[in-house]
């Protein structure tokens, strides 16, 4: 049986009923979550469901953990990062002004969508939504460089252009 799991007006994933069970009693689906399954009428509180959280007899000590190089990271969970996340504005702006001025729309979709993204990153940490901070933190710094990336691949083609009608106007009036 599948349960579906949604906190803030957005769906968090569809799970097992082991798995739900799992991510509840390790705090990653809050008693405040909506849940539905098949044969439920509406969506009703994780707490409803699923009934009081089982805390573990004694929690595991936090360690960091070191990554090996190449190495990907694992998804922030609600426990793991309290911390707010870089927003990653500043990318965001500076990605979208250097599309601007290279007249880049290109650039200029992801530069956009960057500052949107690196905008909601202190609401949604506001809100208690870790997970989302942290996605749309990850979202805005990634776009931002995208943007930057395509700015400096275009910016030579755009130079040549420029220069080259640039002498061809030259050479059409005579100097």
């Amino acid at each position: 049986m599948t349960y579906h799991v949604a906190r803030n007006n957005q769906q968090l994933g569809a799970f097992s009923k082991e798995d739900t069970l799992a991510r509840y009693n390790r705090g990653e689906i809050l008693p405040t979550d909506l849940v539905w399954t098949e044969g439920m009428v509406a969506w009703q509180s994780a707490s409803q469901v699923l009934g009081a959280p089982i805390a573990p007899a004694t929690p595991p000590p936090i360690m960091p953990m070191p990554i090996a190089a190449g190495a990907t990271v694992p998804a922030p969970t609600q426990n793991a990062c309290s911390q707010r996340p870089p927003n990653s504005l500043t990318l965001a702006i500076v990605a979208t002004v250097l599309s601007v001025l290279s007249c880049n729309p290109f650039a200029l979709i992801p530069g956009i969508i960057a500052i949107v993204m690196a905008a909601q990153v202190d609401g949604k940490f506001n809100a208690s939504d870790i997970i989302g901070a942290h996605s749309s933190a990850k979202a805005a710094k990634i776009l931002g460089w995208v943007s930057i990336a395509i700015f400096a691949v275009a910016l030579p083609l755009f130079m040549m252009g420029f220069i080259s009608g640039f002498m061809g106007a030259m050479h059409q009036h005579g100097y």
